[in-house]
């Protein structure tokens, strides 16, 4: 009787994707019938019952003794969101659709149910109600099957309609694989996320593997988290707490599928446009988003965490494409005021601008130029030249320009403009001086690191080997020029300095990567040489030091130096 008394059941019911408290009971028959007749309700989203247990301590114990979710009823059909693009690699067998690239898909094409149903892909996948409600909810899988099929054979590889049967064959496996799976008892995710993973290692089976049971245990959990924010706090807490990396990799993929609903926006916070939203997109995807802005509370905290430690991959590729879509979109960067756009365009150039290039490389070049697109009076193909020349003059030098358009010349946007692409080293062939090429307000080390990449990113390039030998040779030639004019070599190597630090700064100069291989360099590299084939050098080198061991160490850290710099082994 005492024990009794220490026990009470709360009732809650969801509304809008959240639980709400409805009630208190003292007896559990009660509060379970209570939370039923919620439930006869047809716009009731769920019930549960929850025991709340005082100990003798004063703690409180909660265990949850019923619940029951559903999606309710619209008012009408959903449809697929409109996809013009899909990943090159196609699903060929049953298993490749939980991959990555094809949630991401799902993602995109179901964006309207699940944000109605706040189901992710993986739920869809490992949980069979969840995929026999999508299958019978109005011609959304047909629709969506019609549209794969018609963008992997569009260009002519393969019948839409053979297609779209491989698909539904694939559909109808996972579908009966989900089914078995359902009528498994497994245990619940108590714990840890690897605890519950070695529990199920050893029901796993010639048809079930490990992975794929714990997907399923975990999908059981998430469709009773009717909201986007409690799904991420929940696979965030998950992912911190547990130390083994592949326990980490399986929540990854679906912390992205997470990622790829709407709740971006709360992680992010009110942005005063789209330019900015796209820029915090990509300091999430790098843990540095700034969380007092953030709606999404710890969830936005533990993200960051886990983005700095680069444990969710999956994650920040899901954030990039969806940050790269947004800047080929059709949306304005600066909605409140049109006549900022072109403003709000170079800010997003110079937040993808870092000391190795832009920042995700061809993506980011194709991106930007699609965007480019939007914004030229042109049209067509003359649009697109419009379009390359105007992202190239958004950059800040002609330095980066070369290396925006070895990027470019390595993404889709290169099919068909090539040529023009090409076009632009014009510009390049014509520059003269280091001023010329680089911006002005940069340091001298700074300028010539600038004009390095610009000659590595041409020299790795794509472009037929005659035009790349042009570019680089000019900008060796450049480079050349520069260490003449500004005395650059003799600088280092001032003859007031002693032998050791005259030879020590030249060769650190030529270490630093501050020059390509090429005319430049063996300006540099000859100065050296001058220095080394003096008589004596090792003697004037260590001039200065008594201690015989420490001369042999400066001496020794001297040619570790040298074969950095190049000069043999």
């Amino acid at each position: 009787m005492m024990a009794a008394e220490r026990a009470s059941y709360e009732v809650q019911v969801m509304k809008d994707g959240r639980w709400g408290a409805q009630s208190f009971l003292e007896d559990e028959k009660t509060a379970v019938a209570a939370a039923k007749k919620y439930l006869n309700d047809k716009k009731c989203e769920g019930a549960k019952v929850i025991r709340n247990w005082m100990r003798a301590d004063g703690t409180v114990v909660e265990k949850e003794v019923f619940c029951e979710t559903r999606t309710v009823k619209d008012d009408g059909p959903v449809r697929i969101a409109q996809v013009d693009s899909l990943p090159p690699t196609k699903c060929e067998v049953p298993d490749d659709y939980f991959g990555d690239d094809a949630r991401n898909v799902m993602n995109r094409l179901f964006r309207t149910y699940m944000e109605k149903t706040f189901v992710t892909p993986t739920e869809l996948m490992y949980n069979f109600k969840e995929l026999k409600r999508l299958q019978d909810k109005d011609t959304l899988l047909p629709s969506a099957v019609d549209r794969v099929a018609f963008l992997q054979t569009k260009d002519g590889e393969g019948d839409s309609k053979s297609r779209s049967a491989d698909i539904f064959k694939s559909v109808d496996a996972v579908s009966a694989k989900a089914r078995k799976a359902d009528a498994m008892t497994l245990p619940k995710l108590t714990g840890s996320f690897s605890d519950m993973y070695r529990a199920v290692s050893g029901m796993a089976n010639g048809e079930v593997d490990a992975d794929y049971l714990a997907m399923v245990v975990l999908s059981r959990e998430l469709v009773n988290l009717r909201s986007w924010i409690g799904k991420l706090d929940r696979l965030c807490r998950l992912a911190v707490e547990d130390s083994d990396p592949h326990a980490v990799e399986l929540l990854d993929g679906v912390i992205a599928d997470v990622l790829g609903a709407n709740v971006v926006q709360e992680i992010l916070g009110w942005q005063p446009n789209l330019a900015s939203a796209i820029g915090r997109m990509f300091d999430l995807a790098e843990g540095n988003l700034p969380v007092e802005t953030s709606d999404a509370g710890e969830s936005a905290e533990m993200l960051n965490r886990l983005f700095k430690e680069k444990k969710l991959p999956s994650s920040r590729l899901c954030l990039i494409d969806r940050a790269h879509r947004q800047i080929k979109s059709a949306n304005p960067l600066n909605r409140s005021d049109s006549s900022k756009e072109l403003e709000a365009f170079g800010n997003l150039v110079q937040r993808v601008l870092t000391p190795t290039g832009l920042l995700f490389g061809p993506e980011t070049a194709d991106a930007l130029t699609s965007r480019q697109t939007r914004m030229v009076v042109e049209g067509g193909a003359a649009g697109k030249r419009a379009a390359i020349a105007a992202t190239f003059g958004a950059m800040p030098d002609k330095a980066f320009g070369v290396v925006y358009l070895c990027d470019l010349a390595a993404s889709e946007f290169a099919q068909g403009t090539a040529d023009d692409i090409a076009a632009m080293f014009e510009r390049i062939m014509d520059t003269t001086s280091i001023g010329q090429l680089c911006q002005r307000n940069l340091t001298p080390k700074e300028r010539m690191i600038r004009a390095t990449m610009a000659h590595k990113a041409m020299a790795a390039s794509c472009f037929p080997a005659e035009l790349k030998a042009q570019v680089t040779e000019r900008v060796d030639t450049i480079l050349e020029r520069y260490l003449i004019d500004e005395q650059i070599v003799e600088k280092l190597d001032h003859h007031e300095s002693p032998l050791r630090d005259r030879a020590v700064r030249l060769v650190q100069f030529c270490a630093a990567g501050v020059l390509p291989e090429g005319k430049a360099m063996t300006r540099a590299r000859t100065r050296i040489l001058g220095l080394l084939r003096q008589k004596d050098f090792d003697a004037h080198f260590v001039e200065g030091i008594p201690d015989p061991a420490r001369a042999q160490k400066a001496l020794r850290d001297f040619h570790q130096l040298l074969v950095r710099a190049g000069f043999g082994g």
